[in-house]
């Protein structure tokens, strides 16, 4: 994969997958103690602004 482009949109689809487990975890109610929910929340809360930036970024660079 020497493409940086390439490399961007996998890590991309990576951070959404994530996210979506995350945001099912916390829906589902497994988180067991609040806790455990800050933790949840905190993590796609720092995975929501990795796809921003990362979207933005690619964005960028299409447009070059």
């Amino acid at each position: 994969m020497e493409d940086p482009t390439t490399f961007s949109y996998f890590v991309l689809k990576a951070v959404q997958e994530r996210i979506k487990l995350t945001e099912e975890a916390i829906l589902h109610g497994n988180p067991k103690e609040f806790t455990e929910y800050r933790e949840l929340v905190g993590e796609l809360r720092g995975l929501t602004f990795c796809e921003t930036e990362i979207r933005e970024l690619l964005k960028k660079s299409e447009e070059e």
